[in-house]
This record gives structure tokens, C-alpha cells and sequence, in this order.
């Protein structure tokens, strides 16, 4: 009896080892393909998912799945970094990338699905969110591909709009928050760059710079709001480009100036120059600069002028020989140079050389071959004034 029952829960043995011995493969299997997709889903999101001052981090979990092995759906969840309390949560794709503000005041959310995308801005003060919207020049939602490129400013997101079906780089836009950060806000502005001709040395370690004119407006294309130059420098990379200069200039008044190209002694250098008039007082400036590998800048020439044409003022300021002999100085640093871009008198140039140059006044001093010359056609438009207002 005793042997019989003994033989029986050997055999039983037996057939359960035998039996776990075949399932264990793919049980095992299983719970690792369950382990590394749950790692990858509790684990922080792509790119920047710590905030700045490391308060906050963004992850993405399982939201509950269908008792899978692969969860079904995913949350996307801004906690705290300290305690794990969890500050903001919704749905979310697979793939998820987050790019916060310098300030750590927002955070945005790329979210990629087959044949589309979004992006979701999030803010830390409140906890609120919003999806971006398209632009409005953007044909169909349905193949809109939308991904943060990076903030330009603390309130100002660059975006990326492509239509998957047509493939390409897209369009870049910049999506800006109004004033007070409110998300229900916010207005599109449409970036399109163009590469300027011309190989510029400008930092001299022998490579030329990457020069960039960049056009910033409404989209389709319907007015302009700014113009900037972009000049990298040939070592960077595409991934990380190293920026030597950014500057802005506009149509409107406030913001007119010329950015230039010159060459002295065989290097290349750059040129800032503005003729500032503002309701008859006028302060006009130049810098000559050349840049270092490392990005920082070394001054080499400047000059400055002041006057104003309101010849029966009290202290009124008017030094022709002094005019003169700004223009003939920056007559001889323009010998050599190109306008990389300028918005003089509200018009956009580029590609010019420097002398031709005369959208402001006394510009016409530049075709001039003397200071002599110039001197006598400074004290000549200073007579014709004085006329005009009786002040003679």
C-alpha cells in the first residue's frame, strides 16, 4: 500500500517536473518582455526630463493595459523629483520627448504616433496644459507631423510642422506665448533661412563660417516681422552648431541697421553698423569686430557721430568736419565689404557691396573720393537747411 502510493506521487512528480520543464521558456519569456517594457515605461521620458532647477521630472508608465504583457497605453506624468507626487498626468504615444523652457517654467511634450504628431506645453505653475495648435497655413491635421525643435526664449517654442505624406524637413514656425503665459493664448510666426553666398573666415582658424539669413513672419508668407542673422562657425557640428553672432533687424523704424562682411589685410571681419535718426537727433556708430574660436569677440575699430537738424535749438549740435570725417573713415573700411543684410529706410538688402550703402542721411558721402569733397557736401546740405527753417 505504502509502496504503491509513494510510486503514485513520484510518477506525479515526475509529470509536473516534466510539465514545467516545457512551459518554462516561454513563461520566462513572457515575464521578460513584460520586464523591459515596463523599465522602458517607468523610466524617464526621451531628451530633457528633468527640469532645469531639478524640481521636476517627466516619465511614462503603464496606464493599466488589457493584462498583457505589453500595456496597450501609456501615461505620460510630470511628478515631483524629490517625492514622486505625481503633478500632472494624461494619455500619451509610445514615443515621448520633452524639452523644457530655460526657466523651467514650461515643458513641452513631443509626441509621435505612425502618421502624425503633436506637441503638448505644459505649465509648472499651475499645472495646466494645451496642445499646440496647427498653423493655420497647414493643410491636414490627419498627416501633421508637429515636434518642439527647441525655445527660443523663456516664452517662445520653435516648432517643426511636416506633412507625412509628402515627407521633407517641413516648415519651421515659432509658437509665442502671450505676455502674461497665458497657454490659451499664443500667436505662429513662420521661419524660412537661406544660406548666404560668400565663404567668410570670420573667427580665421581657416574654415568658413555658416551664414544664415533667416526670414521671420506670419505664415503663408503674409507680411514680415523681423529678419536675423544666424553666422556659425565651420568647426560646429549640425547637431551642435558653434554660434558666433545672432543679431535682429527689422523694417520698422526703432530697429533699422546693416550688418557687413569686410575684409582687411586679407582676413575677413564683421561690421555693425547703424545710423540712428530719431525726430530730427542723430547717432551714428559702427563697430568693426573679428570673432575667436571660442565664440567671444575682439573689437577691432569703432567709431561714432552726433548731430541734430534743428539749427535754431539751444545747444544744437551740428559739426560738419566732424560728419565728414566719419564717412571718409567708414568709406575706407567699406573698400572691401559685402552687406550680408541691412534694413535701411525700411528695405531689405543683401548681397551688395558696403559703399553702395545710402538709405540714410549723408549716405551719398560714400561714392565720394575725398574728405575735402565730403566736408564741402556737408556744409552745403547744412546751408539748404538752414534756409528751409530760416535759421540762416
Amino acid at each position: 500500500m505504502e509502496k504503491g502510493r509513494l510510486a503514485g506521487i513520484l510518477a506525479l512528480a515526475v509529470i509536473t517536473a516534466v510539465t514545467v520543464g516545457a512551459e518554462y521558456p516561454r513563461m520566462a519569456a513572457q515575464r521578460q518582455e513584460a520586464a523591459e517594457c515596463q523599465t522602458l515605461l517607468e523610466t524617464p521620458v526621451e531628451g530633457n526630463a528633468i527640469s532645469p532647477d531639478g524640481r521636476y521630472q517627466l516619465r511614462q508608465t503603464d496606464a493599466g493595459g488589457d493584462g498583457e504583457a505589453v500595456p496597450s497605453m501609456e501615461t505620460v506624468q510630470l511628478v515631483n523629483a524629490g517625492t514622486g507626487e505625481i503633478l500632472w498626468e494624461e494619455s500619451g504615444d509610445y514615443e515621448t520627448s520633452a524639452l523644457w523652457s530655460p526657466k523651467g517654467t514650461y515643458v513641452a511634450l513631443s509626441q509621435r504616433q505612425r502618421a502624425c504628431g503633436s506637441v503638448t506645453v505644459v505649465e509648472t505653475e499651475t499645472f495646466t496644459s494645451r496642445q499646440v495648435p496647427l498653423p493655420e497655413d497647414v493643410r491636414s491635421a490627419e498627416y501633421a507631423w508637429i515636434s518642439a525643435e527647441e525655445w527660443v526664449d523663456s516664452d517662445t517654442l520653435r516648432i517643426r510642422c511636416r506633412d507625412t505624406r509628402e515627407g521633407g524637413e517641413g516648415t519651421l514656425y515659432r509658437w509665442s506665448l502671450c505676455p502674461e503665459g497665458e497657454l490659451q493664448a499664443g500667436t505662429f510666426l513662420k521661419e524660412t533661412t537661406e544660406i548666404l553666398p560668400g565663404n567668410y573666415d570670420f573667427d580665421h582658424d581657416g574654415v568658413p563660417e555658416i551664414t544664415e539669413l533667416v526670414t521671420v513672419g506670419g505664415p503663408g508668407g503674409r507680411s514680415v516681422a523681423w529678419y536675423e542673422l544666424h553666422i556659425a562657425s565651420g568647426t560646429g557640428t549640425a547637431d551642435a552648431p558653434k554660434l558666433l553672432f545672432d543679431g535682429t533687424l527689422a523694417l520698422q523704424h526703432p530697429v533699422w541697421g546693416s550688418f557687413l562682411a569686410v575684409t582687411v589685410e586679407g582676413k575677413d571681419n564683421f561690421l555693425m553698423f547703424a545710423p540712428v535718426m530719431y525726430q530730427g537727433f542723430a547717432t551714428y556708430w559702427y563697430e568693426l569686430i573679428s570673432f575667436r574660436e571660442d565664440g567671444s569677440a575682439d573689437l577691432l575699430d569703432r567709431g561714432e557721430v552726433s548731430f541734430d537738424l534743428s539749427f535754431g535749438r539751444d545747444g544744437h549740435q551740428f559739426d560738419a568736419e566732424a560728419i565728414a570725417g566719419f564717412f571718409w573713415k567708414l568709406r575706407g573700411i567699406l573698400q572691401n565689404s559685402t552687406v550680408l543684410m541691412s534694413t535701411e529706410n525700411g528695405e531689405l538688402q543683401t548681397g551688395i557691396p558696403g559703399l553702395e550703402l545710402q538709405n540714410y542721411m549723408f549716405g551719398d558721402l560714400l561714392s565720394l573720393d575725398s574728405l575735402e569733397a565730403m566736408e564741402a557736401a556737408v556744409r552745403q546740405q547744412e546751408a539748404e537747411m538752414k534756409a528751409e527753417q530760416g535759421a540762416i
